[in-house]
């Protein structure tokens, strides 16, 4: 049988701060520099209360030296005690030890990576880029021009990524909901530039409407429709909880909840009633907890006090979810696969979470044995690939060729040749 597709749902990308400038509007050049060393100090600073020392040294072992020192006790010291200029000069080096790895900003090394870890395709989300663009909209203190700059730049970089390998990756683009004619207009430039993968909607507004103002984003929902654009929530979002020991432990407690929210707001707005077509993805948010509150809205829905919440709805929650939902499972974990039938095998799409140290690269073909093992071989291909070429139009031709040069055998998930051996 031929090699399996493996599709990742969930990567990420980005260029060191100089990187963007070319996509970066020239007036914008001197204030993001100055946002870059802000950002920087401020991360450096808090670096150690996020990731365990010990498993994130095992992870600059696993994942070699382009990058890996940003973990690292001791560059980050040497990086606190820069003066500006010296800042400058790590953040645009790319062998500086406080650089991201180089896959996350070269094509080739990319791509390689990727294929070693046995995956055809990806869809990519962002990391961190000027103004904060990306998964923390709203978590800085920036003008909306500056947002908006931000998120051009990083659009046009992505793109210029995705076309070095044309069809195997689906840029997600980033937005802001400040001005939506002016969001509008991004999405199609954004789609006529080839980021087929979709729109990160932000996990917070700001001083914006949320989502459940229908009229406010109806044109955010028609468009998106009209285009076959995806949109996405993916955990990243917090408030800022401060310095305080409890602020860390408080932003993993609740990152999930603030990219869940956008889906009653599309719910009870009618978002989904009126845009059947629209596709709402939920990325590394857990996949379990879709059923617990399916069951929460299904009993208000069902209950006759709150009967005029649904006088405009044809559908249930349930259904709503059913037609309009998929769920990024990013490194599945084997406690959540056993859930699949319940949340529906169909709305599932792995992803690796590359290069992130919370995912599975560079050990994915051992995560995916922890995962699948005893899993039907059908839904493994479901999950892994087949859903995703599905719902992101990925040419199915071009990715069979790349997978059966690339992909892992079915055996190599579910240990078959193994068994046999021992039988």
């Amino acid at each position: 049988m031929s090699k399996l597709l493996v599709i990742s749902c969930d990567c990420h990308a980005g260029a060191l701060p100089a990187g963007y400038k070319p996509f970066l509007d020239r007036e914008f050049h001197q204030a993001a520099d100055a946002w870059w060393l802000v950002y920087a100090r401020e991360m450096m600073a808090r670096m150690g209360t996020f990731f365990d020392q010990e498993a994130a040294d095992t992870y600059a072992e696993q994942a070699g030296n382009e990058g890996s020192g940003k973990f690292q006790k001791s560059a980050i010291s040497a990086a606190q005690q820069a003066s500006d200029e010296q800042l400058r000069e790590f953040l645009s080096d790319p062998d500086s030890s406080i650089a991201p790895r180089r896959g996350e900003y070269d094509a080739a090394v990319r791509l390689r990576e990727l294929e070693a870890d046995g995956i055809a395709a990806e869809v990519i989300f962002p990391q961190m880029a000027p103004f904060g663009a990306g998964l923390m909209m709203y978590r800085h203190n920036v003008s909306p021009a500056q947002r908006a700059a931000g998120n051009r730049a990083y659009n046009r970089f992505l793109a210029d990524l995705c076309q070095t390998n044309p069809g195997r990756h689906a840029g997600v683009a980033v937005i802001n909901v400040d001005n939506i004619a002016d969001t509008v207009q991004e999405i199609r430039e954004c789609h006529a530039m080839g980021l087929f993968g979709g729109v990160l909607l932000p996990a917070s507004t700001g001083e914006n409407p949320f989502y459940h103002h229908y009229d406010h984003y109806a044109p955010l929902w028609s468009v998106c429709e009209e285009l076959a654009m995806p949109v996405h929530t993916h955990s990243g979002w917090s408030p800022d909880y401060g310095d305080v020991t409890a602020a860390t432990p408080m932003y993993i407690s609740e990152v999930d909840m603030w990219a869940h929210r956008p889906f009653t707001a599309l719910l009870w707005s009618g978002a989904f009633e009126k845009h059947p077509d629209l596709k709402l993805i939920f990325t590394e948010t857990g996949c379990s907890w879709i059923l617990e509150t399916l069951r929460t809205l299904e009993f208000k829905a069902n209950n006759p006090i709150f009967a005029h919440f649904t006088k405009e709805l044809s559908l249930t929650p349930r259904e709503y979810f059913e037609r309009n939902c998929y769920i990024g499972a990013s490194f599945l974990p084997r406690h959540e696969v056993g859930d699949r039938h319940r949340i529906g095998v169909d709305k599932l799409m792995w992803g690796s979470d590359y290069p992130h140290m919370e995912g599975t690269w560079p050990n994915t073909m051992e995560k995916l044995r922890e995962t699948f093992h005893d899993v039907d071989q059908g839904e493994i291909r479901d999950i892994l690939g087949e859903t995703a070429v599905e719902v992101f139009a990925y040419d199915r031709a071009q990715l069979r060729q790349a997978a059966d040069r690339i992909g892992p055998r079915m055996e190599e998930i579910t240990g078959t040749a193994e068994k046999l051996a021992v039988a």
